[in-house]
Formats: C-alpha cells, sequence, structure tokens
C-alpha cells in the first residue's frame, strides 16, 4: 500500500492552526475548483492554517489567501508530519 492511501483525508477546516497539509483532491463545482485552483489550491499543493474562522487564512507558495470556511470545508487533505511537511523542511534549511 502506497503512503498517500495510508493516510487519513481530512477535511480543510479540520486541520489545526499552524499545520499543514497536502491536498488529497476538492469536492466542489467547477467554477468553485477553478476559483481554488486560481489561487493555487489543487491536488498535490501544501498548504498551511495559519487562521482558522471565516475565512480561513492559508499560507500557499509563500503567500497568504483567505477561503470561506463554506469552501473550506469541501477542500479534503492529508495532515503532513512536522519532520515530513515539505514547507517546514524547506523553511528550516532556509534557517541554516
Amino acid at each position: 500500500m502506497s503512503e498517500s492511501t495510508e493516510r487519513t483525508s481530512i477535511r480543510l477546516d479540520e486541520l489545526a492552526r499552524h499545520h499543514c497539509a497536502v491536498v488529497h483532491h476538492v469536492e466542489a463545482a467547477d467554477e468553485e475548483m477553478a476559483r481554488l485552483m486560481a489561487m493555487g489550491v489543487c491536488a498535490g499543493r501544501t498548504v498551511e492554517l495559519v487562521q482558522s474562522g471565516d475565512p480561513l487564512i492559508l499560507k500557499v507558495f509563500g503567500s497568504r489567501i483567505g477561503v470561506s470556511a463554506r469552501l473550506a470545508c469541501r477542500v479534503m487533505v492529508h495532515p503532513c508530519g512536522i519532520r515530513s511537511c515539505p514547507s517546514k523542511i524547506e523553511a528550516n534549511d532556509a534557517l541554516l
């Protein structure tokens, strides 16, 4: 079994604050999907939840974006472990 199928998907709005996750899939209409993709939220992308609430504030590619709670609950993600999170590894490497 591959690593990605062993992990449990959760909704983006269930992600703990200051944790990152890899987007697994989005359960949204075409227009909403296009809006998320334009902001960089798509399958395979690593995102970090900066602030929960409505809107949620995400860090994507170093930029912060706001996503409505209604839309965030349709984004399924695989939470990263602190040691395995690509964005945390890159940040730590930059400090060295």
